[in-house]
C-alpha cells in the first residue's frame, strides 16, 4: 500500500459512503441477493455474446462487458476487489478482454474514519493510544480494500500503522461462501473448465488461501523480516522493519520510509534519480527474488514500490502480504526449460514441465512433444530470421494448422496443470515490463538478466547457489553440455551396460504378445471425438425430452383440481431447470464444433 498513493480528503473518513462502512455486518440475506443479481446479470450478458458468431463483434463487445465487472467488483467492496485482482492472472480461465481490464483495477476505495481505526488499535493491542505511541495522526496518510494507514510516532520515531477496516472477516465469511457456490456454477456453464486442475473451484480455492492470509498482519510483518533479510547486503533495495511489540492480526506497526511511485517520472526527475538505473535495479531485484531466495513479492503495482533518493533510487517495498514462494523444483525445471527453448530440444522442455508439475503424470508424450517441436522450429526460424511479430503471428498460425490434430487430442486429454505460483510469477513479470518500459524506452529485461546467466547454470548444475560465486555450476553444465554431445553422460554408459538385458526384455515382450499374453490398445481419435459429441447429443436429447415431459404434466395438473396446484408448480420448475441444463448442453456442443472446424477435423 503507496504511503502517499490517497490524498488525505480522499482518504478521510467524512467522505466515505454508508454502504462501505456497513458492508461487513450487513445482513446476510442483502448482501447474498447483492452478490446473486450482479452475477446473474454478467452471466447472461456473457453467454449472450457467447451466440455472436463473429469474434470481432464479440471482442468488442467483451471489452464493454469487462468494464461493468471491473465497475461492479468495486461496488462490492473489499472481497471482490481483492478477487478481481487475483483474477486478473489468471489467463488460463479468463477471456483476454476480462484480464486486461481487471488488470488495471485499483486498490483504492475510500477511507474510514481515524476514531474508528483508534479504537481498532486500542481493542487489538489493549492499551490506550496515548500509551501505544507519542503521538498518531487520526488522517489517514492511505486507503486500501482491506485497511488504511495512519502515520504516528513510536518511542522517538516515525511509523506508519496500517489499521484493517472493521467487519472484514464477516464480510468474507458470507462473500466466499456465495464464491464458492458460483464457482460450482461456473464449472457447470464453462466449457473450457471443470477438470480438477483447471477449474473455477481451483481458482475459487486458491484465492480464499490468500485472502485470508492477507488479513492476517502477523503473516504479513513475518513475510516482511524474511524479504528484508534477503536484501539485507543491497543498498539500493528497502524493506520497512516490523515494531512487533505494536503488531498484531489486525494492526501492523513499521518503520515510516516515503517515497515516490516507481512510475512518476517526473518526482524522480525532482528527486535526481536515474529512471533508467531505477527500471534497471527493479529487473535485477525481481530476478534476485525469483532465481536466487525463490521467495518474490507477488504484487509489485506502482502503490506498492516506490522510491526515494538514497543511493541514486532505492527501490522500496511495500504491503509484503502477497509474498510468494516457488519451490526448488520449480525453480530447477524453469531453468531445464529455458536451455531446452534456447537448444531446440523439445524432449529436455517436456522433461522440464515434468519436473516442475506442469505435466500430468501418465500424460501422453507424444503429442505433446510434437507441438513443442513446431514450436520451437518456429522460435528458432524468427530469431534466425529477426521477423516482425506479424510475421511470426502468421507462421505460428500456419504451423498450428498442420498439428490440428494433435492439438485437439492433447486439448481433449488436458495433460497440463498450472502451478499457481505462476500466475503470481507472470503477473509480477508483466507488471515490471510495464514499469520498466515506462522509465526507459530502450528497456530490455534480457539484458538484464545477462549477469544471472551464471547463476541460472549454477542452479542447472545442482548446486542451488552453492559455491556460484566460483562459477562451479556454469562449469558443471558446460561439462554436461559436452558430454551429451560426444555420449560419455552416466545415463549414455549406462545405456550401454545395460543394452543386451533391454534386448532380451524386448524379446520377452514380443513372445508375450505373441501367445496372447499383452493387448495393445491403440486410440482411434476420430471415434473417440464422435462419441464424445454422440454423448453429448444424447444428454441434450434427454434433457429435451424431460423439459417437454415436464412442461406437458405441469399444464394438465394446471387445468385440473385446485388440489393439484403445488404438484404444478414443482414441474414447471423441474421444466425450468431442464431447460437451462439444455442451454449450457447446447452451449458445450456449438463450442465442440467450432473446435473441429478451426483445426478441419
Amino acid at each position: 500500500m503507496d504511503v502517499g498513493s490517497v490524498p488525505a480528503a480522499e482518504a478521510d473518513g467524512s467522505k466515505e459512503p454508508g454502504r462501505w462502512i456497513h458492508k461487513g455486518y450487513a445482513s446476510a440475506v442483502s448482501r447474498t441477493c447483492e452478490i446473486w443479481s450482479f452475477a446473474l446479470r454478467m452471466l447472461f450478458s456473457e453467454l449472450r455474446l457467447r451466440r455472436i458468431s463473429d469474434p470481432d463483434v464479440a471482442a468488442a463487445e467483451r471489452v464493454v462487458l469487462a468494464a461493468r465487472l471491473k465497475d461492479g467488483l468495486l461496488s462490492l467492496g473489499p472481497t471482490f476487489i481483492k478477487l478481481g485482482q487475483l483474477l486478473s492472472t489468471r489467463v488460463d480461465v479468463l477471456p483476454a478482454e476480462y484480464v486486461a481490464a481487471l488488470s488495471s483495477l485499483q486498490d483504492r476505495v475510500p477511507g474510514f474514519s481515524g476514531e474508528l481505526a483508534a479504537e481498532t488499535i486500542e481493542n487489538e493491542l489493549g492499551r490506550s493510544i496515548s500509551e501505544l505511541f507519542d503521538s498518531f495522526e487520526l488522517e489517514p496518510i492511505a486507503a486500501a480494500s482491506l485497511g488504511q494507514v495512519h502515520r504516528a510516532v513510536y518511542e522517538g520515531r516515525q511509523v506508519a500503522v496500517k489499521v484493517q477496516r472493521s467487519g472484514l472477516r464477516e464480510l468474507f465469511d458470507v462473500d466466499l461462501k456465495n464464491l464458492r457456490a458460483l464457482a460450482v456454477l461456473a464449472d457447470k456453464l464453462d466449457s473450457r473448465t471443470g477438470t480438477d486442475d483447471a477449474s473455477w473451484e481451483r481458482v475459487y480455492d486458491e484465492s480464499a488461501r490468500l485472502l485470508w492470509e492477507e488479513i492476517d498482519y502477523m503473516v504479513e510483518g513475518t513475510n516482511g523480516d524474511r524479504f528484508r533479510r534477503n536484501f539485507a547486503d543491497i543498498p539500493w533495495v528497502k524493506v520497512p522493519i516490523v515494531y512487533w511489540e505494536r503488531t498484531s492480526e489486525k494492526v501492523l506497526t513499521m518503520e515510516f520510509v516515503p517515497g515516490v511511485k516507481i512510475s512518476d517520472t517526473k518526482a524522480l526527475a525532482a528527486m535526481g534519480v536515474d529512471p533508467v538505473v531505477v527500471a534497471r535495479r527493479s529487473a535485477e531485484a525481481f530476478l534476485i527474488q525469483v532465481l536466487r531466495h525463490g521467495f518474490f513479492h507477488g504484487d509489485c503495482h506502482p502503490g506498492n514500490l516506490n522510491v526515494d533518493a538514497v543511493a541514486n533510487g532505492r527501490l522500496i517495498y511495500y504491503d509484503t502480504g502477497t509474498m510468494s514462494e516457488v519451490p526448488p523444483a520449480v525453480r530447477e525445471g524453469l531453468v531445464d526449460a529455458l536451455f531446452g527453448i534456447y537448444g531446440g530440444s523439445e524432449k529436455d522442455v517436456v522433461d522440464a514441465m515434468s519436473k516442475m508439475g506442469v505435466l500430468k503424470r501418465g500424460a501422453d508424450r507424444v503429442g505433446v512433444e510434437k507441438i513443442g517441436r513446431s514450436l520451437l522450429t518456429s522460435f528458432r526460424g524468427a530469431l534466425a530470421a529477426g521477423s516482425t511479430n506479424s510475421e511470426r503471428r502468421t507462421d505460428v498460425t500456419r504451423r498450428l494448422d498442420l498439428i490440428g490434430e494433435d492439438l485437439l487430442s492433447v486439448g481433449d486429454d488436458a495433460p497440463f496443470r498450472f502451478p499457481p505460483v505462476f500466475a503470481f510469477v507472470y503477473r509480477s513479470f508483466s507488471t515490471l515490463e510495464g514499469i520498466g518500459k515506462g522509465l526507459d524506452p530502450n528497456y530490455d529485461l534480457t539484458a538484464v538478466a545477462g549477469p544471472f546467466l551464471r547463476e541460472l547454470a549454477d542452479i542447472r548444475g545442482g548446486l542451488n547457489g552453492v559455491g556460484s560465486g566460483l562459477g562451479l555450476g556454469a562449469a558443471l553444465t558446460v561439462a554436461q553440455g559436452g558430454l551429451k554431445r560426444v555420449g560419455l553422460r552416466p545415463k549414455d554408459l549406462a545405456s550401454v551396460v545395460m543394452q543386451p538385458r533391454k534386448v532380451a526384455y524386448v524379446e520377452e515382450t514380443m513372445r508375450r504378445m505373441a501367445n496372447g499374453d499383452l493387448k495393445l490398445r491403440v486410440r482411434v481419435l476420430d471415434s473417440e471425438r464422435s462419441l464424445r459429441r454422440m454423448s453429448l447429443v444424447q444428454d441434450n436429447l434427454g434433457t429435451a425430452l424431460l423439459a417437454a415431459t415436464a412442461c406437458n404434466i405441469a399444464s394438465v395438473l394446471m387445468t385440473s383440481a385446485e388440489r393439484y396446484a403445488s404438484s404444478s408448480r414443482i414441474m414447471w420448475v423441474v421444466a425450468a431447470v431442464s431447460l437451462l441444463k439444455l442451454a449450457i448442453g447446447m452451449a458445450k456442443l456449438r463450442a465442440m464444433d467450432r473446435r473441429l472446424a478451426r483445426f478441419s477435423v
